[in-house]
């Protein structure tokens, strides 16, 4: 992990939320007119982010762990491992994700999902 990024409180929240099976928290993270790109899929609003996490992480009890986070222009991207209840068939092992978070007056406002 890069230790001379620190990641900025909201985006350690996403991760907590996540870990901890917390929706209520979690959609409270983002900004009323906040966008997720999750591999190319827009979901935008925070009323589809929020059922986006319910179906594709909170349902499969999504966790990540952290392995690296770094500074992206005037967002942060964090490197992720992800594990959880879903099928594992034709995924690469360790499933990594990058999550470039771009925040705004202390809640994410733009969040790119790619597979590292």
């Amino acid at each position: 992990m890069n230790q001379h990024v620190t990641m900025p409180s909201e985006v350690q929240e996403f991760y907590n939320a996540i870990n901890q099976y917390q929706p209520e928290a979690f959609i409270e993270l983002f900004t009323p007119g906040a966008s997720v790109k999750d591999n190319g899929k827009e979901i935008a609003g925070r009323e589809a982010i929020q059922a986006w996490g319910e179906s594709e992480l909170f349902s499969a009890k999504v966790r990540y762990t952290i392995m690296e986070i770094e500074e992206a222009g005037e967002s942060v991207a964090v490197t992720a491992e992800m594990e959880g209840e879903f099928n594992k068939n034709r995924v690469p092992a360790p499933l990594l994700f990058r999550h470039e978070f771009k925040v705004q007056g202390g809640k994410i406002s733009l969040l790119n999902i790619t597979l590292k």
